[in-house]
């Protein structure tokens, strides 16, 4: 019986199947950096939505003097329209309308609320400040 060189198709096949189990894994991989630079990415704005709610505060005491008569509800509905609930804002596709700005006193609490998907628990992000009472 002659003596076979090279490989036989069985082989063949065995090392397609576990390279394309190593491929799939990659792919894997792949997916979930990409979701976990998305979700990196749409935290990094709502800092950024979180500081413009603080910048506007500022701005509104700057023009009222006493943090007691900042009109919030007003700064509130151009913040949330801005960033949320406009449909060409950024965080638009974010349903990040449970958002808001709470008072007590002179001290503010910005929530930002995201969800990306309507069947995933919202993440929360709390920034708490204090605007000087001016007399």
């Amino acid at each position: 019986m002659p003596r076979q060189r090279g490989l036989s198709l069985v082989e063949a096949l065995i090392a397609l199947v576990i390279l394309a189990f190593g491929l799939m894994g990659v792919a894997a991989m792949q997916v979930k950096a990409l979701q976990s630079a998305s979700a990196g990415y749409t935290q990094s704005l709502a800092n950024v939505a979180a500081v413009d709610a603080q910048e506007r505060l500022w701005a509104a005491l700057a023009a009222h003097q006493r943090c007691n008569s900042i009109p919030l509800a007003t700064i509130e509905s151009a913040w949330l329209s801005h960033w949320f609930t406009d449909p060409l804002a950024v965080l638009s596709h974010t349903q990040g309308q449970e958002s808001r700005i709470d008072r007590q006193g002179c001290q503010f609490d910005v929530v930002v609320r995201l969800r990306t998907e309507p069947n995933e628990p919202h993440d929360s992000f709390n920034y708490v400040f204090q605007l000087p009472n001016q007399p």
